[in-house]
């Protein structure tokens, strides 16, 4: 700890910037406690990142800690449905220093109003392949996202592969993101959104990248 503590002093002194430490961990339900760390250049606040998968009829929340941009705060919930009953909700909340210790965070209920649009869809959080169906997308998810890659948290690591609908905010480029969030990181052989297509159409629009921060945030569920 003492480079990081000596670069903050220094950038103090040289007036480049205000050094932020935040709690960093990952963990289930509404809290979770870990190490606080120096973060890094960019990382001007903290953040709390809450996800709520479901599967049927089982919900699987986690819970994050972690250096973030500010830029970020305002983003919005996050959601995603992968068909076969499962769906992802995230959503972030950011602090600094003692708000930290009171801050809290909900996610949205989920809109299940359908908006005639249609994307591809099949969830495998062990392979980087699986079985597409087509299903219909609900309230502001209006992109089809597709998201293939390999997560690793410590000495676990997971092939996964997610195609469904999305939010426009789900497929914002969050160019602030490292790569890693609350020591989770993914490795990604595809990252993109495309529109999503009408009933009456047969294909979605052009596809656009989405970068690995983001998937990170939304695959926290599965090695929390």
């Amino acid at each position: 700890m003492k480079t990081p503590l000596l670069l903050c002093v220094l950038s103090a002194l040289l007036e480049t910037g205000t050094c932020v430490s935040c709690e960093v961990c990952v963990g289930v339900h509404d809290s979770c406690t870990g190490s606080v760390r120096v973060c890094s250049s960019g990382e001007n606040s903290c953040g709390i990142i809450k996800t709520e998968t479901v599967v049927g009829e089982l919900k699987s929340p986690s819970f994050i800690k972690a250096c973030l941009s500010s830029s970020i705060c305002n983003l919005g919930p996050v959601f995603m449905t992968f068909g076969n009953g499962i769906s992802v909700r995230t959503n972030v909340a950011c602090c600094v220093g003692r708000s930290c210790q009171t801050a809290s965070i909900t996610v949205p209920p989920a809109n299940t109003t359908l908006n005639s649009h249609q994307c591809p869809a099949c969830y495998s959080v062990f392979s980087h392949h699986c079985t597409e169906e087509i299903i219909d997308c609900t309230g502001a998810q209006t992109q089809c996202i597709h998201i293939s890659g390999t997560v690793k948290s410590g000495g676990t690591t997971v092939k996964t592969t997610m195609k469904g609908c999305a939010t426009e905010s789900a497929c914002t480029n969050l160019q602030q993101f490292k790569g890693a969030i609350g020591g989770i990181s993914a490795h990604l052989t595809t990252a993109e959104c495309r529109p999503a297509f009408h009933a009456a159409s047969t294909a979605p629009g052009p596809a656009r990248l989405v970068l690995p921060g983001l998937v990170i945030v939304l695959l926290a569920h599965v090695l929390s």
